[in-house]
């Protein structure tokens, strides 16, 4: 037990190395809606490798991050926010915001019309295509 304590530890020790360079990027922003002024945590987009990896990991506010974890039961209307987003030059928020709006576009138009406007490469493609959950 206390050995998958410290490995997590560990983990979490190696993704808030990254802070700096993800305040950074997002100009200490949330990545996906672009709040500014609020608490930001890393997220690692899905599927989590063994080793954390900075072109995994975006920042995210507790506002995306709750809407995150109840995509299925809550509104979607927050997650307007990523009609820019799936442009994004940074491969992970890209991916996470296509992964976001496939979970929704069953029960959203508008996302759907969204995931059929985008483009993504090979990787990006391949990436998306592993889910959120």
């Amino acid at each position: 037990m206390a050995k998958g304590l410290d490995n997590f530890k560990k983990r979490q020790d190696e993704l808030k190395s990254f802070g700096k360079d993800l305040a950074k990027r997002s100009r200490s922003k949330c990545e996906l809606c672009g709040a500014a002024g609020v608490h930001l945590d890393i997220f690692e987009v899905p599927p989590v490798h063994q080793e954390p990896d900075f072109d995994r990991c975006i920042f995210m506010c507790e506002t995306c991050g709750s809407a995150l974890g109840s995509i299925r039961k809550k509104s979607t209307e927050h997650w307007r926010c990523l009609t820019d987003k799936i442009w994004s030059g940074i491969p992970a928020v890209k991916v996470l915001s296509v992964m976001i709006l496939k979970e929704i576009s069953s029960r959203e138009p508008w996302a759907a019309a969204l995931l059929e406007e985008v483009y993504l490469d090979e990787e990006e493609e391949a990436w998306s295509s592993k889910g959120l959950f």
